[in-house]
């Protein structure tokens, strides 16, 4: 019954020193951060978030998830390299795999499905401004079709075709000389054309993705840009940029869990507007000072 929205060989990439099978985590209750470790396989779940009834029948499509998307790459090569520590080997012919699973971490995540569901109520309220004649007709159907947006969620879950970009995807594999961190929805949007980036004026016209792939690793993911593969020492300070990013993203409820135990944490929380409450059996306790 639970349906990992985040594939547990993803999350081992974030173990415990001391325990490879539990991750140091970060969790909202409300105003309240708490700190504390968690099995592997008690995070990144919904119970039954794949099943569906058909004819009268419950069905899934976690096993065909498993069968043709979660397996295959985790028995890769390039899964091999990244798994084994050794993400300095990968190379331009692992690109369009790390773009695969980076999108599809994306689209099988719990929060797109939240997401969909919440844009297709403002769609019946007319809060939609701009659609294009697709995502109107998309919406419509949704509208027409009880359960519409779960088929049309677990459709993207077993996506295995690659956009008519994935050729012409630049990746920036980056090694960070900080512990970077993740959360149960790994893809981070850092970009988007129109909008103001905090990478830079560079990325203000590019449609920019992140994925941490270890400890010390991650890429860039650019659509919009010429093709290639490079790999780069990322700078301490864009590291941080990323860690507050997924740290933004938790305090904003669009991840239920962040990986963390990096030393600029206690500060990350100080600078949200956290105080200290209380240091826990395994963990600590902030909670948000009031304005």
């Amino acid at each position: 019954m639970r349906h990992h929205y985040v594939p547990q060989f993803y999350l081992r990439r974030f173990c415990c020193a001391d325990d490879a099978q539990k991750v140091m985590t970060l969790e909202r209750h409300g105003d309240v951060l708490a700190a504390d470790r968690k099995s592997i396989g008690s995070i990144g779940y919904e119970k039954g978030l794949h099943d569906f009834v058909e004819d009268g029948f419950t069905h899934s499509v976690e096993g065909e998830i498993n069968k043709i998307i979660e397996t295959p790459f985790s028995d890769s090569e390039t899964w091999e390299k990244i798994k084994s520590g050794c993400c300095e080997r990968l190379n331009n012919l692992d690109g369009l795999s790390i773009y695969g699973f980076a999108r599809h971490l994306q689209r099988r995540n719990l929060n797109t499905l939240r997401f969909m569901k919440t844009e297709n109520v403002r769609f019946l309220a007319g809060e939609l401004q701009d659609l294009t004649d697709e995502e109107h007709r998309m919406h419509e159907w949704i509208a027409c079709n009880p359960g519409g947006v779960h088929l049309l969620f677990r459709e993207g879950a077993l996506d295995t075709m690659m956009p008519d970009d994935a050729l012409v995807i630049n990746i920036m594999l980056c090694r960070s000389p900080i512990s970077l961190r993740s959360s149960t929805n790994p893809t981070l949007m850092v970009s988007v054309p129109g909008r103001k980036s905090v990478f830079g004026e560079m990325f203000n016209s590019l449609r920019t993705w992140w994925l941490t792939l270890d400890r010390h690793w991650g890429v860039f993911i650019i659509a919009g840009g010429p093709p290639n593969f490079t790999k780069n020492d990322m700078p301490e300070d864009a590291a941080r940029v990323i860690n507050r990013q997924y740290f933004t993203q938790l305090t904003h409820s669009d991840a239920r869990y962040m990986m963390a135990d990096d030393p600029f944490l206690e500060s990350d929380l100080k600078w949200a507007g956290y105080g200290f409450e209380q240091h826990t059996t395994r963990g600590f306790r902030y909670r948000l000072v009031p304005a």
